[in-house]
This record gives structure tokens, C-alpha cells and sequence, in this order.
């Protein structure tokens, strides 16, 4: 141990940009770094050790429970998560994160818990969401025609929710269960934003909203709405 209580091994996670923390099998804490420590609550981060996501204040139950199963489909398939996260945090303000998860591993290679890291989308870092968009099955061609580029295309707040949400490969069923309307209306929304993007396919669609620049915008209005989005798994 070190003056501050933490193992050095774990030290140099506080000198990292972010959100750091780790959690055993069992999703209790083991190490969480300052800044992750600040935003939910706690003055030191060693007070979460031992903690599990039920006891953190400002969590709800159904989010504690999600981010466990998170943990566990982590350890289980061995395959590394990225997941937007968007919440009240202990000092009253929202946050979105891009939170990636990854199994954590003893010198042996057992698996003995999660590692998660958390970067805050500010203004700045909105900009590269879009390299993060979970893509369709085939690649996008490098050369295409940009004609939306420039094109004011102007949505309402459901059709921006949808679009956003589409664009991170979710299905019209995940989006009527987040967005609380009927898988019809949802499907509804598609069409006009097909309609309003010129587009012939849900695909196509997509491809053109990332030509606009959609891919690098999260909606106001989901930025005061709770969300823990895998966005890919790996």
C-alpha cells in the first residue's frame, strides 16, 4: 500500500484522464479514482471500496442492477463492452459517458472482476462520436456522395430521439421500450426521417444521417433522460 491506502498497482489510474475504477466477480468495488469517486458522491475514494452499485446514492435500483449485468456479460463472453451513459449525477448535474468495460485478469489470466474506464462527452469530445457509431455489417465506402452535407434537414425532438438511437444500430423494439411509444410509431418515425433524408432503405438512411453529421449530436432531450446504451461489443 501506498500513503493513500491504494495499492500502487492501481496508483497510476489517478494520474489517467477520467473515470478508472474496478470491481470483482462479484461487482464490488475494489478501486475507483478520484474523479470517479467526486461524481458519485464520495469526498475519498477509498469510502467505495467494498460498495457494490446498489449503495451508491443517486443510483437507481433498475441502473444498479443493469450495470451488473453489464459486469457479468463481460466476464461471461470475455468480449470488452462500450456503453454511452447519460445520468443525474451526486451533484445535481447530468452527465453523458462513454464508459468501455473489459474483463479484468489476475497474472494467471483467470478473470477476477471488471476494469471499467469513463470519459465525460463534453462539447469537444461530441465531435468524435461519431467514430464510436456502431456501424452497419458492411463497410462504409470512403468515397460517397455528401449532397446532405450542407442540407438544413430539420427534425423534431421524437424524430431526433429515433434517428440518434437508430444510428447506434438500435432496433425499433429497443427504441419504443427507451422512448416509451409503440413499436408502430416508432416504425412511423422512420419513415419520415427516410422521407426527410431522401433515403430509400433504413441502411441508407443511416449512412446519409452520418454524412450530415447526426453521428457526432445527442439530443437535448435525451440528455435529461437516464440511458445505458451498449453501443458496441467486441
Amino acid at each position: 500500500m501506498n500513503n493513500n491506502g491504494n495499492p500502487p498497482s492501481f496508483e497510476i489510474l489517478n494520474q489517467l484522464p477520467g473515470c478508472w475504477g474496478c470491481k470483482d466477480i462479484n461487482s464490488v468495488f475494489v478501486y475507483v479514482n478520484e474523479e470517479y469517486a467526486r461524481i458519485i458522491g464520495f469526498n475519498n475514494p477509498r469510502d467505495c471500496i467494498g460498495l457494490t452499485d446498489f449503495d451508491i446514492p443517486h443510483l437507481s435500483a433498475e441502473y444498479a442492477h443493469l450495470f451488473q449485468q453489464q459486469d457479468l456479460q463481460v466476464m461471461t463472453s470475455e468480449k470488452p463492452l462500450r456503453i454511452l451513459d447519460i445520468h443525474p449525477y451526486a451533484d445535481g448535474y447530468w452527465r453523458a459517458h462513454l464508459f468501455t468495460k473489459t474483463a479484468w485478469r489476475d497474472d494467471k489470466s483467470k478473470i477476477i472482476g471488471t476494469i471499467f474506464s469513463g470519459i465525460e462527452l463534453k462539447h469537444t469530445s461530441l465531435l468524435e462520436i461519431g467514430h464510436w457509431i456502431c456501424r452497419s455489417d458492411t463497410t462504409r465506402q470512403q468515397e460517397r456522395n455528401n449532397f446532405n452535407k450542407h442540407v438544413n434537414i430539420f427534425l423534431n425532438t421524437r424524430e431526433s430521439e429515433v434517428l440518434f438511437l437508430l444510428l447506434y444500430g438500435k432496433k425499433p423494439q429497443y427504441i419504443s421500450k427507451t422512448l416509451q411509444l409503440a413499436v408502430k410509431t416508432v416504425e412511423n418515425y422512420v419513415v419520415r426521417l427516410r422521407e426527410k433524408f431522401n433515403a430509400n432503405s433504413k441502411g441508407e438512411l443511416i449512412e446519409l444521417a452520418l454524412d450530415a453529421g447526426f453521428g457526432s449530436h445527442i439530443p437535448e432531450s435525451m440528455l435529461k433522460t437516464q440511458q445505458s446504451i451498449i453501443l458496441k461489443e467486441y
